[in-house]
């Protein structure tokens, strides 16, 4: 069917569904694609930490200072700015900072940074306390990425699903829609599946106004933009027609000053027309990944990439990707899914 298509209709080769309505938008007079909108970056972690502490109570503040002045270590220190920029409770921050001291190495780097490869590089497998970090089934790509952008950004959900320990008095949002035995479940493997369950029914929750996204679906990328999480950021979610190089490029340029704050970009990716209509709608989520060496940076000071580092859910796995290769499509990619084309995104920043 798919190559009945391609022959047939071989001007078809880059269209996708969101190429149509974006057209069409603009040939309505609605406007052109979501680069046209005004739009400010992400603030990194930093920022967000000094901004919630400079509203806390002194004696909070006391308590914070002196475990980040007793950490001792450069990720320690990550880990519980990250906490406290999330929202915890300084008692969470404490507790946090006690289990820390009780972690091995391995799983210090696990929760200290959720998506890096196993074997330390810029590419390969992501573990999660030696079981893979992968989708639980063919629907859930999306909540996948939603579940390690919010890890990313929350080492007490992170430490969670490491190692099965709570942060009391609070829970992280997402785990408050587990159940108490999926909290408690002692396999890794089986909490990083119930949480992904959890964030497909909340993503999905009003997916068509009153009525839920269809579960076989997987996640809508407004449902995405809801539920994504990130300490201080909030996320829109994006439509996008690779074939407007302009446009797009616009939009990878956003996406490269929220990756230079230290912010994943979820993307969701498909096929063209000339693959048959099925394959031209959003078929697969990927979580573009900040790259350790320019997350420093800043958003303000943000380069543009030659290569993006991309986790790709299925295979629970850190790819790379050139830029020009999402700008001009030549085909699938396994940093996309085994798909060509990039169709919405889960734009960081306001």
């Amino acid at each position: 069917m798919a190559a009945a298509w391609a022959q047939r209709f071989p001007a078809l080769g880059r269209v996708q569904a969101t190429t149509l309505a974006l057209r069409l938008g603009r040939g309505l007079g609605l406007g052109g694609g979501s680069e046209q909108r005004a739009w400010r970056p992400p603030p990194a972690v930093a920022v967000v930490a000094a901004r919630r502490r400079a509203g806390l109570p002194a004696v909070t503040v006391a308590r914070y200072d002196a475990l980040a002045a007793d950490a001792q270590s450069a990720p320690e220190r990550g880990v519980l700015e990250r906490a406290l920029a999330g929202g915890a409770a300084i008692e969470s921050v404490e507790a946090l900072a006690r289990a820390w001291a009780e972690l091995s190495p391995s799983e210090r780097r696990q929760v200290a940074d959720p998506l890096r490869p196993a074997g330390g590089g810029g590419t390969g497998p992501v573990l999660i306390a030696g079981a893979p970090a992968r989708q639980w089934d063919q629907t859930t790509c999306g909540s996948t990425v939603l579940a390690l952008l919010a890890a990313a950004g929350d080492p007490v959900l992170a430490l969670w699903l490491v190692t099965g320990q709570l942060m009391p008095p609070g829970l992280p949002r997402e785990m408050r829609a587990l159940t108490p035995a999926d909290r408690a479940d002692p396999d890794p493997a089986a909490r990083f599946a119930a949480l992904q369950r959890a964030l497909k029914d909340l993503s999905n929750a009003g997916g068509l106004g009153p009525l839920p996204w269809p579960a076989r679906f997987g996640t809508p990328p407004w449902g995405a933009a809801r539920v994504a999480r990130h300490p201080g950021v909030a996320f829109r979610a994006v439509m996008i027609d690779d074939t407007d190089a302009p446009g797009f490029a616009a939009l990878l340029d956003r996406a490269d000053r929220a990756l230079s704050a230290g912010v994943g970009v979820p993307l969701f990716t498909g096929g063209d027309l000339a693959s048959g209509p099925a394959t031209a709608v959003p078929r697969h989520v990927v979580l573009l990944v900040p790259r350790r060496d320019r997350a420093a940076a800043g958003p303000d000071q943000a380069a543009e990439p030659a290569q993006y580092t991309v986790f790709e859910p299925a295979r629970g796995q850190v790819h790379r990707v050139a830029r020009a290769d999402l700008l001009a499509p030549a085909g699938p990619r396994a940093a996309l899914g085994g798909w060509a084309h990039v169709c919405w995104a889960v734009l960081p920043g306001a």
